[in-house]
Formats: C-alpha cells, structure tokens, sequence
C-alpha cells in the first residue's frame, strides 16, 4: 500500500476544517492504523491522505505531463508526487473556495511551476492548452443532487478542446 502523508496543520477556516486523527477506518474502508489527516466540509469528509485516496489518484500518476491543469487544491496531496515527475512542466490550480485555500496553500509542497488560481473549474474561462486535466472536485452539497456523469460530461465538453487528456475522479482518463 501506498500513500503520500500531508503536513497541512489543524486549522479551520468558514465551514471548512483541518484534522488530524489516528484511525483505522475511513469513509467506509478499512486503512492500517495511522495519522491520517482529513479536510472536512460542514463536517463531512471530503479529502484525506489515506492510502484508498493515493490509489484513486493513479490516473494523475499515469497521465501527468506537460502543463498540468488541475481542478480542486483539496489537501494539495498530490503537489510533491508532480514536481518529481520530471515530465511535468508546469501545474494550474483552480481552487473554488478561498478557506480551503486559507487552509492548505501556505503548508502544501509546491514550487515555481505552480500557479493557483481562485475560481470555480465549472465557469473559469479557459485561456490556453493543458497536456493533461484533471478534475478532482467535490459536488456532495447539502440539498444538491450529485450527477457526476453529467458533470464529468460537461467538464469534458469544456477542456476537450483544450488538452489531449482529461482525467475524472473516480473515473480514470480520457485521452484523444
């Protein structure tokens, strides 16, 4: 198993959170006994450094190159694992909520190829080419119904004239 461990401190910041905590169970599967640390939206979880989460991500693994557009800041778990990546020139974050921001950018690993960009993924108006997209966002709103299949299929009516590669959590990649 593998995961990438965060160092983003405890904090909150409007309906958002910061925690630490040590557990073996997270979000409905059984993870080894650890520090995990969780960002919580009105108490829901809704990101962690958990090994599950790292696995979810093996799309951005396998795809990431070129400039690199990245929808959702989360935990910023998958910053370090990107400047390694000697085929990642640069990376764009478009982060939607300015506590979430608050909360992670200042801790987060990143480096001069990184540029954040405070916006919603779902109307920011695209303004170049990304090698590679990927779409990491949370839809789970209290009294909003969540359609991830037509909201991956508009975010990829959006970018696919605008990359070669857009990859969907949980769904995977869709290169042309």
């Amino acid at each position: 198993m593998t995961r990438i461990i965060v160092d983003i401190p405890e904090a909150t910041s409007g309906d958002f959170e910061i925690k630490v905590e040590n557990t073996d169970f997270v979000a409905f599967e059984t993870e080894p006994l650890a520090d995990y640390t969780f960002l919580y939206k009105d108490g829901d979880r809704i990101m962690q450094d958990t090994h599950k989460e790292y696995a979810e991500h093996q799309p951005l693994w396998d795809g990431a190159t070129g400039d690199v557009l990245i929808g959702g800041l989360g935990l910023g778990m998958v910053h370090q694992k990107l400047i390694d990546n000697p085929n990642v020139t640069s990376v764009t974050v478009v982060e939607k909520y300015q506590d979430v921001i608050d909360l992670v950018w200042d801790a987060c690993p990143k480096d001069s190829s990184f540029t954040l960009i405070h916006d919603d993924i779902t109307t920011w108006k695209i303004t170049g080419n990304y090698n590679y997209v990927w779409i990491d966002t949370w839809l789970n709103q209290p009294h909003q119904p969540v359609d991830y299949t037509t909201y991956n299929e508009n975010l990829i009516d959006k970018f696919e004239g605008n990359t070669t590669c857009i990859g969907l959590w949980p769904y995977g990649n869709i290169c042309y």
